[in-house]
């Protein structure tokens, strides 16, 4: 048996967590640059506010409401992620972290009559160490979980098994083929032409037509579906293939030195990543954007790749190069308003390539670097950092609405009187 976990309304759930005043009222979160709407509580899905939809249209709608507006707050999210993962983990031998507020578990050492008291004891106490709501799909394959956590919302149940195949039937009679996992545009179109409306049409097709139309993916989710596992559930580190750091501007920025303290941000949020996951790049790539949807700008999409001596990851050598490559393809009079940095060709730490005609000092860079993320880690992300990334940061990404990083920062932990 496997089961699904995810976190409800995430983002919303994450800012009612701390200010339970908000629980009834409309809440939404805001994207980067506080853009468009990528988070809604239950009151802002009945006002029939869509993901994705742009905030200066759904303002007036809001404002009327009274809802409570937040920005992305990437740390608070991010750490309350780590939390309600680290529960799930005491309850099972195998987790797989899916995404930030969703994962799978392996439960075949608890599948039996006691699978239901297990579960139901799983949702109470990661609800009551975490305060975050969550909902567990649980069935004999990771597509028959995932179909149960979606049946489990829509009853508005905590949690849903689906043990036998008559349970899967059940569920899938009037199952929108649409909410199917796996079921994107393509798949979706191809199986409306065929008459497909429902998950149980959808098991009622021949495993040849599936094949056919829809590759071995495809077959992969029609065997799931009946029971036969194709989805492998491991926590086996799975190193990146490329790692990148890129937000938009809060404004146009035309001047190089902004720029510089933008890339150089960026390329200490990867030289961070890749240490975390103990990784070193052979090449760094470095591009600016302006924006596309401005007829009256000139288009520069400038992009330059450098293969650095040696494999690194640590933040003073990649930001040197980084700012070598920006310095490359800057052009004056243009006016950028995206930025970013991508690391590739990873390798791992101890497998670095040196040779006798370079001088290499990468170990004490190496050292130095350690020493910032242990600082970083006990007073704050930014605490210390190198000078290149500037300190007022004009730039950044607009963010109005922010709220406080109640469990990472120290000066916004929450008082008690």
């Amino acid at each position: 048996m496997y089961a699904h976990v995810d976190i409800n309304n995430f983002y919303v759930s994450c800012e009612r967590l701390f200010r339970p005043a908000l629980n009834g009222r409309v809440v939404v979160v805001l994207s980067n640059n506080d853009g468009c709407v990528i988070a809604r509580s239950n009151e802002a899905k009945e006002l029939n506010i869509k993901m994705g939809d742009p905030e200066f249209m759904a303002r007036d709608l809001l404002r009327q409401h009274d809802a409570a507006i937040f920005s992305s707050n990437y740390a608070l999210y991010a750490d309350m992620s780590a939390r309600m993962m680290n529960n799930l983990a005491r309850y099972t031998n195998m987790l797989m972290v899916y995404s930030i507020d969703e994962c799978f578990m392996d439960l075949h050492q608890y599948a039996g009559p006691d699978l239901t008291q297990y579960i139901a004891t799983v949702s109470k106490e990661v609800i009551h160490n975490t305060g975050l709501p969550i909902t567990i799909g649980v069935g004999k394959t990771a597509s028959i979980a995932k179909l149960a956590n979606k049946a489990a919302k829509r009853a508005k149940q905590s949690y849903m098994i689906l043990a036998t195949m008559d349970d899967v039937e059940r569920v899938v009679t009037g199952f929108p083929i649409e909410d199917v996992w796996g079921v994107g545009f393509a798949y979706y179109t191809k199986l409306v032409e065929a008459g497909v409306q429902t998950a149980a049409d959808f098991r009622r097709l021949k495993p040849a037509w599936v094949k056919q139309h829809m590759t071995v993916q495809g077959l992969k989710l029609w065997r799931e579906l009946w029971g036969k596992p194709c989805h492998v559930i491991n926590d086996l580190f799975e190193r990146s293939k490329a790692i990148c750091s890129s937000k938009s501007f809060n404004a146009y920025v035309t001047e190089l030195a902004p720029l510089e303290e933008a890339i150089a941000t960026y390329t200490a949020t990867v030289a961070y990543k890749l240490r975390s996951q103990n990784s070193m790049a052979m090449t760094l790539t470095v591009f600016l954007r302006t924006n596309k949807h401005r007829s009256d700008h000139d288009q520069h999409y400038p992009t330059i790749t450098l293969k650095l001596p040696f494999a690194c990851n640590n933040t003073p050598d990649l930001t040197r190069a980084a700012l070598q490559g920006l310095r490359a393809i800057y052009s004056e009079g243009h006016y950028y308003l995206k930025g970013g940095v991508i690391a590739s060709g990873l390798i791992p730490a101890g497998e670095v390539q040196y040779h006798m005609f370079s001088d290499y000092k990468g170990n004490k860079q190496n050292g130095l670097s350690g020493i910032m993320d242990k600082i970083n880690a006990r007073y704050g992300r930014g605490t210390l950092r190198v000078a290149a990334e500037g300190y007022e940061k004009k730039w950044i990404m607009k963010q109005d609405y922010l709220s406080q990083r109640y469990t990472t920062q120290w000066s916004d932990i929450v008082r008690t009187k």
